[in-house]
């Protein structure tokens, strides 16, 4: 996310139709001073994950410098008791507790349900680098909570509408594939390469690329094999695996075998994979419907009583 635009004040300015005033009118602008036992998080901070290591170095920072920049917070109430809700800036105040600071600088505004969803997700998009899973999630939410296209979210988050959409499409893996994302055990990179396969072929790649440790190189040459044959390299022990995952991947199809492929891919409505050379090869004709099974049959020129 380095270097994406920072359209946040904008941004939230065009969200927010019904608050165009000033943080003036809030009493916003002057930085106040809480103890930390005021301070509650959001229950719907995006971000899930809070990295040990990058907490200690802010906490680091807090020491030496103190807390340079105010947490966002708005004034809640549970029954009786008062408290303050991080709006922005939890990893500021997760730090501040682990070097025993008692209080923060943080601004103090009143803000809506749906306010307090939008800035925490878009101060978190474009500032605090979220893993690509909860980013996806972050845009979705923010995109089914106040109705925005694609390109709304483009401009609000300075973010070309191709990464947005790649963004998005990672909503599209199954539930182990995005816990795995979400927990670091693949990449996005990975997760692409899973989206440019067949759903029925995905159980088994990711399995693959934890097994074998594979790259996201490797695993893209996995992916392009299964295009151009319909199916993934087989693979059969580490040694073979390898070997799938690199060599295999980079046979290509005979300009002829190509044109075979295109021509029957455009006579059967279902997946045609064609592999091999014209020597020796595969021809797979699939189907995924009684329609489909009865005109691939009859455009064999294949009759079957029953």
């Amino acid at each position: 996310m380095a270097g994406a635009p920072r359209g946040l004040g904008r941004g939230l300015d065009a969200l927010f139709k019904a608050n165009e005033e000033p943080a003036a009118a809030a009493g916003a602008t002057t930085p106040n001073t809480l103890p930390l036992r005021m301070l509650k998080p959001n229950p719907n901070q995006p971000r899930k994950a809070f990295t040990e290591e990058a907490l200690e170095e802010l906490a680091s920072s807090i020491k030496a410098q103190g807390v340079l920049q105010p947490l966002l917070v708005r004034p809640l109430k549970d029954g009786d008791t008062s408290f303050y809700e991080i709006v922005a800036g939890e990893r500021r105040w997760r730090a501040s507790r682990m070097v025993g600071l008692r209080e923060v600088p943080v601004i103090i505004k009143e803000m809506t349900d749906l306010e307090t969803l939008a800035v925490g997700l878009i101060e978190n998009l474009q500032r605090e680098d979220l893993n690509p899973m909860e980013e996806a999630l972050g845009m979705q939410e923010l995109k089914e909570k106040f109705g925005l296209s694609q390109e709304d979210l483009s401009q609000k988050l300075g973010k070309s509408r191709s990464s947005i959409a790649n963004t998005l499409r990672l909503l599209q893996l199954s539930e182990s594939a995005r816990g795995m994302l979400q927990n670091g055990t693949i990449s996005a990179g990975h997760a692409r390469t899973l989206l440019a396969v067949g759903e029925d072929v995905r159980a088994e790649m990711l399995d693959r690329i934890i097994k074998d440790m594979l790259t996201v190189r490797e695993a893209e040459a996995m992916a392009q094999y299964w295009k151009a044959h319909g199916e993934l390299p087989p693979a059969s022990g580490a040694e073979k695996g390898k070997e799938a995952k690199g060599a295999r991947p980079a046979v290509s199809l005979s300009e002829r075998m190509v044109d075979i492929h295109t021509q029957l891919s455009s006579v059967f409505s279902g997946k045609v994979a064609v592999s091999g050379t014209e020597e020796k090869g595969k021809v797979t004709l699939s189907f995924s419907s009684q329609d489909e099974l009865n005109e691939l049959l009859a455009r064999l020129g294949v009759t079957v009583n029953g």
